[in-house]
């Protein structure tokens, strides 16, 4: 529906019109022009936004479908028009008596079976998003940066019950808000010490500087100390997150994306001391006090807080409102973003002064393209619920029927009272023939084939949201007989809708949630604080952060079951081992560090947070001597040095005896070629003799044959004996 603009532009325009332009010089025309914008946010989300999330809480907490008097299935969305209405009166008049007033609670069935899986994997030890350096020398500050954010956002402030209502309004109602902001706001905090001495008295004064004796407090006791309280003021930035409901929040109906939407706004009604602690003068605040109550665009509030409907408080507070507006304030024809503060139902600005972002986290879980906000898992299951609701009710006043059929009396000879008493075993008093006087119109019983109808319903339902018992695990139909293997491909198959929801959630709302808490702390007062993460004390230094790093998501968000994540990890456990106890504490591979990574990880999918229970973690010192320690032998490594040590002599002997015979042979071969030489010398040297004897036995045997023919000669007779012949030796 429109609302009448309230104000008249310098050219003219009439009250109905919506102004289009301003002078960027004229205060008067901006005043107008911020007026209009945030007059539009509210009439979008008076007459689009809020209807639709009225009607999504109303079937989330099964109030729809209701049965009415004019004989609807369903009411239509309620909107609030007396501000004074009590709870009931709002609701209208109840079920009634004679039918069924089931209703199948089929969109919180669907929200509550997914959100225990988103909140696994957001509250899991692994970071969800992580700051990304942006020169390999940032890689330490970046970790640091990345664990004291998480720390802010997780031990700071109620980190879990904040997502959690984010995540619950994004499944139900489209979209969940968190807010965050830097709160300098003092706070006076008393504490009281008992039988103390005056040396401790001042010592606790001297620790801080704000420290004070409370007058009067001071007194001593009977044992000689000292009772006393001291008060100190507590006055350091502190970032706080905060979820915002949804029917307080403000959009623009033309924007495409949050982060480029030119009004987001959030209002709501304040009481004057919160604002005096803002800042704001209490004579200010004071001029804007409500005279009745804020008119309520839906029953959103009233149906989470039903007392908010019976309240007689009026002028409690004032409607207070924190805008995030993109307009021209210069000339410069860039439309800069603004913070701006209002007061009341007419918008006093009382604030305005430049912003570097919009300091709200939007969470959708399913997402439109080309606009802000997207669809609810609500939406998938609001027609489901109104069918089952309907059949159902059919089913059971079927069921309802045909056990107490409606009796047909004849009421001149009966009685009345008696057949209209339901007393079981009644009797009922009557003249003449009973049959004649009492009759039950029997009703058979025809629900059951509404059961398979049902059962096909759950199962689009399923196809809608890929939630089911499979998904939890719980479908003994899909588990039974099956091998791990297809146990983990039928759970991890239906858990690919939530991993994919869990993503969206953390590319959306996660993810600007934490770039903005981490810009809020790098851009406000520098701290310097000792806390104690992931097992280990250590001092973070805001200022060294580096403000213009930026956030990026674990990509393996969700991935894998927690039983796949817990041998996983065994695995690594086992490698890590080996390298370890292989190669020492020094090794480049796996330390200590890296080995109690491991173990932390496989406690947190066991639920164990406090890994220092069962494991310490030495600091860095402790780590250099123990990589510097000579490492003693356990009984494994000397076992395993003997039997190196053995395999070492049997090698060395076996080559040894290899070499012998080496050398053996070589020696044999010398010695038989040597005797063969020898033999060869022997034999010619024997033939050499055998000729010189031969040759000296020819020469012999010569001389014989000369000295016999010699001898011969001589004992040869002369001639003169043979008669004449001449005598004596040949001449020769």
């Amino acid at each position: 529906m429109a609302i009448e603009r309230l104000f008249t532009f310098k050219d003219g325009s009439s009250p109905s019109e919506t102004p289009n332009s301003y002078d960027p010089g004229d205060p008067e025309t901006y005043k107008q022009f911020i007026h209009a914008m945030i007059t539009d946010s509210r009439d979008y989300e008076n007459s689009v936004l809020a209807p639709k999330r009225d009607e999504a809480q109303k079937y989330y907490y099964g109030m729809l479908p209701s049965l009415n008097p004019n004989g609807s299935p369903y009411s239509d969305t309620l909107i609030v028009e007396d501000p004074n209405a009590t709870y009931e009166e709002i609701l209208g008049p109840g079920e009634g008596p004679t039918k069924s007033s089931f209703v199948s609670t089929d969109v919180r069935d669907a929200i509550l079976m997914m959100l225990p899986s988103l909140i696994r994997i957001f509250a899991a030890s692994e970071n969800v998003i992580s700051l990304v350096p942006r020169t390999p020398q940032d890689q330490d500050i970046a970790e640091q940066a990345t664990n004291y954010v998480n720390y802010v956002f997780w031990q700071d402030n109620a980190g879990f019950l904040t997502l959690y209502g984010a995540f619950k309004d994004a499944l139900t109602i489209k979209t969940g808000y968190v807010k965050w902001w830097t709160d300098n706001t003092k706070a006076v905090k008393r504490k009281q010490f008992v039988n103390i001495t005056m040396e401790q008295l001042q010592m606790l004064t001297a620790e801080d500087p704000t420290a004070r004796v409370v007058p009067g407090s001071l007194q001593q006791n009977d044992t000689g100390g000292v009772d006393v309280v001291i008060e100190a003021t507590e006055n350091k930035p502190i970032t706080r997150v905060e979820g915002v409901p949804p029917e307080e929040m403000r959009l623009d109906r033309y924007a495409r994306t949050f982060s480029k939407s030119r009004i987001v706004g959030h209002e709501r009604i304040v009481s004057i001391d919160e604002l005096t602690a803002m800042g704001y003068p209490r004579d200010l605040a004071a001029n804007y006090l409500q005279t009745q109550d804020v008119h309520n665009f839906t029953m959103e509030a009233m149906i989470r807080n039903p007392g908010r409907g019976m309240s007689t408080r009026v002028g409690d507070g004032v409607l207070y409102g924190e805008w995030y507006i993109r307009v021209d304030t210069d000339g410069d024809g860039i439309a800069e973003l603004r913070y701006i503060c209002t007061m009341g139902e007419d918008h006093a600005i009382v604030a305005d002064k430049p912003a570097n972002r919009i300091k709200f986290a939007l969470f959708s879980c399913d997402p439109i393209a080309h606009t802000v906000v997207g669809d609810s898992i609500a939406d998938l299951t609001t027609d489901i619920q109104r069918i089952k609701t309907n059949m159902t009710r059919g089913v059971l006043d079927s069921l309802a029927e045909s056990i107490n059929p409606r009796t047909v009396v004849n009421e001149l000879v009966t009685n009345l009272d008696d057949a209209l008493n339901d007393d079981l075993g009644a009797v009922i008093r009557t003249r003449g023939d009973p049959g004649a006087a009492v009759q039950f119109a029997s009703t058979p019983f025809v629900g059951q084939q509404a059961l398979p109808v049902l059962q096909y319903l759950d199962e689009v339902q399923q196809r809608r949201t890929g939630l089911s018992d499979a998904a939890r695990g719980l479908d003994p139909k899909a588990l039974q007989s099956s091998t791990m293997i297809g146990v983990e491909a039928v759970i991890n198959g239906q858990q690919e809708r939530t991993e994919l929801v869990a993503r969206v959630l953390a590319e959306t709302g996660y993810r600007d949630l934490f770039h903005g808490l981490f810009n809020e702390i790098v851009e406000n007062e520098n701290q310097s604080r000792t806390l104690r993460i992931n097992g280990n004390w250590q001092t973070y230094h805001t200022s060294m952060f580096d403000a213009d790093m930026s956030v990026e998501v674990n990509p393996t968000l969700g991935k894998g079951s927690d039983t796949v994540r817990m041998m996983t990890l065994q695995q690594i456990k086992n490698d890590q081992q080996m390298v370890f106890s292989q190669f020492g504490p020094s090794n480049p591979v796996v330390g200590i560090p890296e080995m109690l990574n491991t173990i932390t990880d496989m406690l947190a999918i066991a639920n164990i947070k406090n890994v220092s229970r069962y494991f310490k973690t030495p600091d860095p010192q402790v780590l250099q001597q123990i990589m510097q320690a000579p490492k003693e032998p356990d009984a494994m490594t000397i076992a395993a040095k003997a039997n190196y040590e053995r395999v070492k002599m049997q090698t060395a002997k076996g080559m040894g005896d290899q070499q012998f015979n080496v050398q053996k042979q070589a020696q044999d071969e010398a010695f038989r070629r040597d005797k063969l030489a020898q033999q060869q010398a022997y034999d010619a040297e024997k033939i050499r003799v055998q000729e010189a004897q031969l040759a000296l036995d020819h020469q012999v045997d010569m001389a014989n044959v000369i000295a016999d023919m010699a001898k011969a000669v001589i004992t040869a007779p002369t001639g003169n004996d043979n008669g004449g012949g001449g005598g004596g030796l040949p001449q020769g």
